[in-house]
């Protein structure tokens, strides 16, 4: 009896585990690319991997607000900052997104991002830090387009952190688009990823992640038991 007492016990406390989860105040936007280049699967897993980092923060109007874009020939609104407060309803919304492919004309989605996604009248908060979250895998339709719409967002004081994947991207692009720290000790926020596959590593996930994180935020421990969150 004493041995499957400590058996139990001991399989109980493999099934509990503790996780860092982000909490604080920040809006979050992603805008992701599905020109025709992404293709279904590929977008499905983007679509996984932005559930993921969601997954990574507290979600709610006290802590973490987060929306999605969708851009290729044209941009729409599929979430909206202000539409869920509930970590599972947004993590199965997001995932649901529909995949429609055509052109890569990032300038609307950026632009979008700074004029719709970000506005009060879509769930932004008064004095709240905004990021964008920028995924793609070619190069835009209007580079300069692109770079002067990414220069307009953050003066507007937005953080971008932009996701160059596969080997079809114009990093020099990518990395224009993204923010820099003044500071050498300030985040990186461009990232270059092979494929698709190694964008959806939870290493990945992470990593944008802890980015979005250090924007005005603090790391607490969660518990979570066989799947189900305990807030």
């Amino acid at each position: 009896m004493r041995m499957l007492i400590g058996s139990m016990l001991f399989i109980l406390l493999k099934v509990i585990t503790v996780e860092a989860r982000c909490e604080g105040k920040r809006d979050i936007v992603f805008l992701l690319d599905m020109s025709g280049s992404v293709g279904l699967r590929n977008f499905k897993l983007m679509l996984n991997t932005v559930a993921s980092i969601a997954d990574n923060f507290y979600i709610g109007p006290y802590n973490t607000q987060i929306g999605v874009d969708v851009f290729s020939t044209s941009v729409k609104t599929a979430i909206k900052l202000k539409d869920y407060n509930n970590r599972y309803y947004l993590e199965r919304a997001i995932k649901k997104i529909k995949y429609k492919g055509g052109w890569t004309n990032t300038h609307h989605g950026l632009n979008h991002v700074q004029y719709n996604s970000f506005s009060y009248r879509y769930g932004h908060r008064y004095n709240v830090p905004r990021i964008a979250i920028v995924l793609t895998d070619g190069q835009s339709q209007h580079k300069s387009r692109t770079l002067k719409a990414a220069r307009n967002l953050k003066n507007a004081g937005v953080k971008i952190f932009s996701v160059g994947i596969g080997s079809g991207i114009d990093w020099s692009e990518v990395r224009g688009i993204s923010s820099t720290g003044r500071k050498r000790a300030s985040p990186n926020w461009a990232l270059k990823v092979n494929n698709f596959v190694e964008l959806s590593k939870s290493s990945t996930s992470l990593l944008i992640t802890e980015t979005a994180c250090s924007v005005g935020s603090v790391i607490k421990p969660h518990a979570r038991f066989n799947g189900l969150r305990i807030n």
